[in-house]
């Protein structure tokens, strides 16, 4: 029996595990959900399967209490995503998710972003394996061209050569020591070995890592073997589409001029969005804007060039037929935009959106630009300099996309799954 153990409070957390499930119970595999909430726990109503749930982790308060105060917007993501795991909460998720996976007799679990696992899941010496992103390893900190941040930037940081902050920013990513404390308490308690820095928290005995190498252009480790590079999952990503493209969407690319996709997912900067939207209306190119989670009545009057959309049916042959995407990052956005072979501009919102964008920055295929520092201009001159140098930037692009997997992740992850499980039964 296996352990899905998802973070449904996230659609990028909870998509890889769903989808890895899937295919493992297609071909036999026997599943049991645990859950500590989230809006997203609901997708697991069509699988069968049983659904344990925990406490619920408490963010909506947490995100309720900084609007309050009026920082939620200033928050770094990292820092929101962590603001829940204090001493008494550790303690009480860890003595449930014990009680919890020893009655159901779990083989082992495997998990998204649930830091507790780090503790209950060893205290029951079983395997972990974590699902996460190649951009959150430390292989990736060593080996890749890591830089600061920007959420960690102000006017007086900007000031310092870049080689410096970038120094201190691999440093600081191998060897936080946020929650370390705490989650050491109660790690004693159970017999858990000691957590050094962060990076043994989030990560597990085993780590199904769903990106690409080539993409994050690093090399396989003995504690990050290739065959657990299992390569992006993405909802529709590498899944047959039929050509179901709105008609006004191809009326609108069709007209005469360059073409640009602006597609920032669930971001919660209205306010950048907004400014991104009436930098491109100052253009001339044809601009498909899809604005998602912002509600209609904030959206402004938009000029000839700019066809708004809540979604678009099918991203990916949306993204082919542009000239250019203007995206935010998230892992999903940055593989659509990568498979499609055409430039980008990345604003992220947080580090790893950073560093997703950087990997596509980094083979010459597009621009990252600053979100806290953001200037209409400057969207308007990389821009400029994409369409002044085009070919380039088109060529670096496709180049890239020739080099990405051509099997869904889900597919390697749920062999790899069924390997390590009869290995466990073995032992």
């Amino acid at each position: 029996m296996v352990g899905f153990f998802t973070c449904f409070a996230s659609i990028g957390e909870t998509l890889p595990a769903l989808k890895t499930a899937r295919i493992y119970i297609d071909k036999g595999g026997k599943v049991i959900f645990f859950s500590h909430g989230g809006k997203f726990e609901s997708l697991t109503k069509d699988f069968g399967c049983e659904v344990v749930k925990l406490g619920d982790i408490p963010w909506p308060e947490i995100t309720e209490e900084l609007k309050n105060k009026g920082k939620l917007d200033k928050t770094p993501y990292e820092e929101l995503l962590f603001a829940a795991y204090k001493k008494d909460l550790i303690e009480s998720f860890v003595e449930e998710e014990i009680q919890a996976f020893k009655k159901a007799g779990v083989d082992l679990v495997i998990t998204t972003f649930n830091p507790t696992a780090s503790i209950s899941v060893r205290a029951l010496k079983i395997p972990l394996i974590v699902i996460t992103s190649g951009t959150a390893i430390p292989p990736y900190y060593r080996q890749a061209h890591i830089t600061v941040p920007e959420n960690y930037e102000n006017s007086f940081t900007r000031m310092f050569p870049n080689f410096i902050k970038n120094s201190i920013a691999r440093w600081m990513l191998l060897n936080s020591k946020l929650l370390v404390k705490d989650f050491n308490k109660v790690a004693k308690k159970y017999g858990v070995r000691r957590f050094n820095n962060i990076n043994d928290i989030i990560t597990g005995d085993i780590n199904f890592i769903c990106d690409d190498i080539n993409f994050l252009g690093i090399k396989p480790t003995k504690e990050f073997p290739i065959e657990n590079f299992i390569g992006p999952i993405s909802g529709g990503l590498l899944e047959k589409q039929k050509d179901t493209i709105d008609e006004d969407i191809k009326i609108h690319l069709n007209r005469p001029g360059k073409t640009i996709l602006l597609m920032m997912g669930n971001t919660r900067d209205i306010t950048l969005f907004l400014n991104v939207l009436d930098a491109l209306g100052r253009t001339n190119h044809n601009i498909i804007a899809v604005y998602t989670t912002i509600e209609e009545d904030k959206l402004p009057d938009i000029k000839e060039n700019i066809l708004l959309k809540k979604f678009i049916k099918s991203p990916k042959l949306v993204n082919r037929m542009v000239d250019l995407a203007i995206i935010h990052g998230g892992r999903g956005t940055v593989y659509t935009a990568a498979y499609s072979g055409k430039p980008i501009i990345g604003i992220p919102m947080y580090h790893e959106h950073q560093y997703n964008i950087d990997n596509i920055v980094n083979k010459g295929a597009g621009i990252r630009l600053s979100k806290k520092f953001f200037k209409k201009q400057d969207l308007l001159d990389a821009i400029n300099k994409i369409f002044t140098n085009y070919d380039k930037y088109l060529k670096n692009a496709q180049d890239l996309s020739k080099k990405l997997t051509t099997v869904p992740g889900e597919e390697k992850a749920a062999k790899r799954l069924n390997e390590i499980i009869q290995e466990t039964i073995a032992k």
